[in-house]
């Protein structure tokens, strides 16, 4: 028996659009803000620490997928890190909570920024450091969901 696959007219950029929905609210957030709170976007964590300080980080983004009656679901994961040096632990308190809370409004007010059929949200923040080589800076996390469901037929 012979099959012969349908080739899609376009295909899907889901992912490359959450990437560019997260840099549009990290720009947003830095451009509303003190540099004392946010100076600079990274896609990923940089070889090095000492860099400029405090820098939000994206972490890595896990893609699942799921199927149900013609209807394909992918749920995005994915994680956000504040990087900020704890020299004066109430300041760099003072600093989190203000990325904390903005963050969470920026994702509240723009679930629908990628599209109007999928919900960017975020799902929590956890309070951490990271460590590199004798380096420790202050790495809050926040995670964040991205689901599109998309219909076939």
């Amino acid at each position: 028996m012979s099959f012969t696959p349908v080739i899609p007219s376009s295909y899907q950029t889901d992912r490359q659009d959450l990437n560019g929905a997260i840099a549009a609210l990290i720009d947003a957030f830095i451009l509303s803000e003190s540099y004392a709170v946010g100076r600079i976007f990274w896609s990923e964590v940089p070889a090095s620490l000492t860099g400029e300080a405090p820098m939000i980080v994206l972490g890595d983004i896990v893609e699942s997928v799921s199927h149900d009656m013609q209807v394909r679901i992918t749920t995005f994961t994915g994680t956000l890190w504040y990087i900020d040096w704890i020299t004066d632990r109430a300041e760099f308190n003072t600093r989190v909570n203000r990325w904390a809370d903005r963050m969470r409004d920026l994702f509240t007010y723009n679930v629908s920024l990628v599209n109007p059929k999928a919900e960017l949200r975020q799902t929590g923040l956890q309070e951490s450091e990271l460590r590199q080589g004798d380096i420790v800076v202050g790495a809050p996390s926040l995670t964040f969901q991205y689901i599109v469901q998309q219909g076939y037929r």
